[in-house]
Parts: C-alpha cells; structure tokens; sequence
C-alpha cells in the first residue's frame, strides 16, 4: 500500500471501493489485502456493505477498519435486506469520483488496476466504464477459465452491453451516480445485481475493455450461480429483458425485445428438452410476442410449432395411458 494511498484517504477520494459481503468470512480478508496493496498516486476509500452475516466476517471488516481507519468505513445491518438492497446502499455510500464494484469473495492479482483503471477513465470523460480481464477460479485453486470475458479489447457502447452483460463486477471502474438512477425494478430481479448499471452506464458514455487480466473471479459454493445451468441463465436474461426498456429510449426497445424473444427461445428449448411442455409453450408464446412481428420470425415460429407439438403429444399420451 502507497503512502498516497494512505495519507489521501484523509481527503475526499478519487476512487471508492465497493465491497459486499455475506458470511464471507474466509474470503473477506484477501479481497481487502488486494486492494490495500494497490499502487496508487490519488485516494481511495473502502466502504465494506456487510448484510448481517452470521459468521466472523463483520468481526474482520472491523479489525481491517481499526489498522487503517482513515480509509476503511463499514456498515454492518441488524438485519438481512437482501443482495440488491445491499448492493444499492453501499454503492449509495461511495463518495468517490469513480467507484470500483469488489464482492468479497473476488480479488484482484495486479497492484496497478486501478492506476491503470483511472488513467483510462481520466483520459476521456466520453468513457462511463473501464473493465479488463479476469479469471475464473475453483475454490480448489483450479483456474476454469484464463481470460474472460470472450470479447476483444476495446471500446464498446449501450448496443453491446444490451446484448450481453459482459463487464466482470471485479474489474469495473465507473463514474459515480449512475446507480442512483436505478429503478424499483431493480429489488426485483435477483440475483442480476450489475447489468442495470451498466446500461445506465452506458447511456451517458462508452466501455472500454483493457487487454490486461487484473482480478480473479472466484467460484464459491454460496455464488456459484454459474453452476446452475444454462436454463437458469436464461431465466436470468428474461427478468431483466422484460424490465430494462423502462430506462432506454425508444429507438432501443426493438433491440432489447429481440434479445428477450431470443432468451425465450432457449427456454422453450431447454424445457422441452427437460419433458416439461406446458413450460416449453409458454415460453415458446412469449418468444413469438417479445419481439417485432419480423423479427427472427422463421426461429420463433418454429419454437411455437415444437412446443404445440410436442404438449400435444404428451397430452395424448398421458389420456391413453389413462384410459
């Protein structure tokens, strides 16, 4: 840690730390050291959103905040609010220019991040986001992925991140006050806790991917929600497609409808797959009506005809086996 880093901290900060956390208490320490051991010539500030967990980890939000008191402030909850609320409030509590997104369960690897970070987003105020590369490790230690996200490095706007959320939370760096402008809608679609403020992001300026891997995205047990299928994902998509026109103007409904129609789609798909037809149809209904009428008109006929099929013939099988 920088004597900068230190010192500044005293000040109003440039960068604000975001760090959530729930029962975290074997990881919560190795995200702090990460970013105390930053390189730094500007301030920074760590705010740590506890949602009363019931094991050691506020105890070792407090003893961080007792060695380095001038940056370290935590909110610990007398009750659970939930991830989004959590999420909400503590960003709500960064006083940064620029706040940098850290759950306690992630980590970075490269004491330059936010150097690097702060340089892009100093350099050109047309940027609302600077992200990189970030790995994707097992709890054993097994790296599962090098490099994520599968994009090449550059600059990218409000299209691109309306078709795939791909900013990894630990390696964003944004301008402050995008995420007060989060609807209500957004308590209500855990677990999607980022996406919403990127888009928000975006709407007032551009993405910028940095070719450099500076954190690890660790795969727990408790968050492991890349586990649990590409149904799951999918649903995923669905409850934020059919919410996020609300905040984008009207020249990107077509847009975010055919994305939506195309999620359900792959829930049609998958469901069928899974036997369960009744889920298949109503799937494969909201697909034909999400997007405009000729918009992937030949693949979401198609879903609608294999799901109609398909229930009928289930149908007509359980009457048999019934009669």
């Amino acid at each position: 840690m920088t004597s900068e880093l230190d010192a500044g901290s005293l000040t109003t900060p440039l960068v604000s730390v975001s760090i959530t956390a729930y029962n975290s208490e074997r990881w919560l320490a190795r995200a702090l050291d990460s970013v105390l051991k930053q390189q730094t010539t500007f301030p920074i500030e760590i705010v740590i959103g506890d949602d009363c967990s019931q094991d050691g980890t506020v105890d070792i939000a407090h003893s961080y905040q007792e060695r380095y008191p001038t940056i370290i402030k935590v909110f610990d909850r007398p009750r659970n609010v939930g991830i989004q609320r959590n999420y909400y409030e503590t960003l709500g509590r960064c006083r940064g220019k620029f706040i940098a997104w850290l759950d306690a369960d992630d980590y970075w690897t490269d004491p330059d991040k936010l150097a690097i970070q702060v340089g892009v987003l100093e350099s050109d105020a047309s940027i609302s986001v600077c992200c990189h590369y970030v790995r994707w490790v097992s709890v054993d230690g097994t790296i599962k992925r090098d490099r994520y996200p599968s994009l090449p490095s550059g600059r990218y706007g409000l299209e691109e991140i309306l078709r795939h959320a791909f900013i990894p939370t630990a390696s964003a760096v944004f301008r402050n006050g995008a995420q007060r402008n989060l609807p209500q809608w957004y308590f209500d679609i855990a677990p999607t806790t980022d996406w919403p403020v990127w888009v928000l992001s975006a709407l007032s300026g551009d993405i910028v991917l940095v070719d450099r891997v500076m954190a690890d995205y660790w795969l727990t047990p408790d968050s492991a929600c890349w586990s649990k299928g590409d149904l799951y994902w999918y649903g995923m998509d669905a409850r934020f497609y059919e919410h996020v026109e609300s905040v984008l103007p009207a020249q990107w409904h077509r847009l975010v409808r055919k994305e939506k129609g195309k999620r359900y789609e792959a829930i049609a798909y998958s469901t069928r797959k899974q036997g369960d037809y009744v889920a298949s149809r109503e799937a494969a209904f909201k697909a034909f009506r999400a997007p405009f009428l000729r918009d992937s008109l030949g693949s979401k006929t198609k879903a609608l005809v294999a799901a109609l099929v398909r229930e009928m013939e289930w149908r007509l099988k359980g009457r048999r086996a019934a009669g």
